[in-house]
C-alpha cells in the first residue's frame, strides 16, 4: 500500500540497521519531523555504535491500530550532546508500506535457560530450572522434561547471555510434543526496557535465520 501515515497516528518507530562489522542492531525512536522526502527520528545514543551511511534499513511504524513495516534508506546520522545524549536518524520517506496487524511481537525459536518460580499450596516456593522453546516480546513457551502442575501466575527469570530478565507471567496453555511437556506464558507487567531487549534478540535471530536460509 502507498505510504500515507500521519505523524500523529504513529506512537514510535523501530529501525533495524547494521554496523560496520555487519552485525544487526535495533533501536526504538520517536519521530521529530516527517515530510514527503525525509523522516527525522530521535533515539537515546548507543555508545560505541559505528554505522555505514547511507544503508538500507527496515523500519516499523507502531500505531494504535497495529504495525506497519517497510524498507527505506538511512541517509545519515548525527549526535546531539545535550543534558542527555541522543542520536538523530535521517531516513528517506518510503514510497510504500505493508500493514502487519499485531505482528510486532513475532516469535522466534530460541533455547535459553530459564528459572520458573511459583507458590505452592503450603505457601512455599517451587523453583524449576528449564529451557525456553520459543519467545517473543510479550510471551514465552517453556519446555520441561516431564509434565508438572503449574498455577496460573508464576515468576520467570530468563537467563540471556548478556541480561537476566525477571518478570511475572500468566499461564496460557500447556501441550505435549515429542515426549516433552511445554507451557506457554504471557508476560505480566514486564518493563518496556526488557520488552525492547527481547525484541532486539528476536530480530537478530530472525536475520540470522534468513541469512542461513538463503546463504
Amino acid at each position: 500500500m502507498k505510504f500515507n501515515l500521519d505523524i500523529d497516528s504513529i506512537n514510535y518507530i523501530k529501525i533495524v540497521f547494521t554496523d560496520k562489522y555487519g552485525h544487526a542492531h535495533y533501536t526504538k525512536a520517536a519521530i521529530k519531523q516527517m515530510g514527503e522526502k525525509e523522516i527525522l527520528a530521535c533515539a537515546k545514543f548507543q555508545d560505541g555504535l559505528k554505522l555505514n551511511t547511507p544503508q538500507e534499513v527496515t523500519i516499523s511504524f507502531v500505531c494504535d491500530n497495529g504495525l506497519y513495516r517497510t524498507k527505506t534508506n538511512l541517509k545519515y546520522i548525527s549526535v546531539s550532546y545535550e543534558e542527555d545524549t541522543y542520536v538523530y536518524f535521517t531516513l528517506q520517506t518510503p514510497e510504500g508500506i505493508e500493514y502487519q496487524q499485531n505482528r510486532e511481537y513475532f516469535r522466534v525459536k530460541l533455547e535459553e535457560n530459564v528459572i520458573l518460580f511459583f507458590k505452592q499450596s503450603d505457601l512455599s516456593f517451587q523453583r524449576i530450572e528449564c529451557k525456553t522453546h520459543d519467545i517473543s516480546a510479550n510471551g514465552v513457551r517453556i519446555e520441561f522434561n516431564s509434565p508438572i502442575n503449574i498455577p496460573e501466575n508464576v515468576q520467570l527469570n530468563i537467563l540471556f547471555e548478556k541480561r537476566n530478565i525477571k518478570t511475572n507471567a500468566r499461564l496460557i496453555r500447556t501441550e505435549t510434543a515429542n515426549n516433552l511437556f511445554r507451557a506457554a506464558f504471557k508476560f505480566v507487567n514486564i518493563s518496556e526496557q526488557d520488552m525492547d531487549y527481547i525484541s532486539q534478540v528476536c530480530i537478530k535471530k530472525q536475520l540470522e535465520y534468513k541469512r542461513n536460509q538463503f546463504g
